[in-house]
């Protein structure tokens, strides 16, 4: 009597999973091609479930309806990587911006998209996927468009002055080669000046109490946009060299920094840097 009574009770929580489970996909494919991953994700959880009942009538009534399903998600995610993007090209189109790459890798503008159908997400990193901004973000083309734009609006919203930078990079590398008993025009690590870079524009309130909170922060793409400002002025040609990185340095960030060429993603990772002459400041 104990089994059978275990075996009702677990063929009653096999069937409630199920049930929820049919309910679900029944709401998604409400918006069938916008949901079309998001489909085929919850089809494979029925599938198991639908796998572990026992055999009875409706079990094969069942498994027919889930092969069917299975065959018609294969068009309805076609459809659903056309119209992602054909709609994400339109959105970026608003702003001038054209979306450059194929599938599951798209170039947009400083940045980088990388898709993944079968999860239903992207990833978005600055560069040739350089720096990950930001991962899991919903497959869907207003969610990724408004995520990137945010964050391109709020790195081009900082306040940059070519000559201020230019005067702080030149002592951060006066201090670099001090402490490490260099010579004027002697090549040095671009990250350890940009440390030094840091350092001296942090508040004095920090230097008296050095918590998190008096802190101000440079994220490394801060500095490589900034760096890519100053590259662009006429700030550079004022004694300002910069060393293509080896290949072996790119995959090391404590050796390089990569810096844009332009807004159309195109950049060099850089190693060293050095000046010639005392600027003018």
């Amino acid at each position: 009597m104990k089994e059978i009574v275990e075996g009702l009770k677990s063929l009653a929580r096999g069937c409630g999973r199920l049930n929820k489970l049919l309910n679900q996909y029944t709401k998604l494919k409400e918006n069938q091609v916008e949901n079309a991953y998001l489909l085929e994700k919850r089809l494979t959880e029925i599938t198991k479930a639908a796998e572990a009942l026992p055999n009875f009538t409706t079990k094969e009534l069942l498994n027919n309806w889930i092969y069917q399903e299975k065959e018609g998600l294969n068009k309805t995610k076609e459809d659903f990587r056309f119209i992602f993007g054909q709609r994400l090209n339109e959105l970026f189109q608003q702003d001038g911006i054209q979306i450059r790459g194929q599938y599951p890798t798209l170039r947009i503008g400083f940045y980088t998209v990388k898709l993944n159908f079968e999860f239903g997400e992207a990833a978005f990193y600055f560069g040739p996927e350089v720096e990950k901004i930001k991962d899991k973000i919903s497959l869907k083309p207003t969610s990724i468009y408004e995520i990137i734009n945010k964050y391109d609006n709020e790195l081009k919203s900082y306040k940059f002055n070519p000559q201020e930078f230019f005067t702080d990079l030149y002592y951060a590398y006066r201090r670099e080669i001090t402490t490490s008993n260099k010579s004027m025009g002697e090549k040095i690590l671009i990250i350890d000046v940009l440390h030094e870079f840091v350092i001296l524009k942090q508040p004095q309130q920090f230097f008296i109490d050095p918590r998190k909170e008096n802190f101000r922060e440079y994220p490394r793409v801060k500095l490589s946009y900034f760096l890519y400002l100053l590259k662009k002025s006429d700030i550079d040609s004022k004694g300002l060299h910069f060393y293509v990185a080896t290949f072996d340095a790119t995959v090391d960030k404590k050796q390089a920094i990569w810096i844009p060429e332009n807004e159309e993603g195109e950049g060099t990772y850089y190693s060293y840097i050095s000046f010639e002459k005392v600027p003018n400041t």
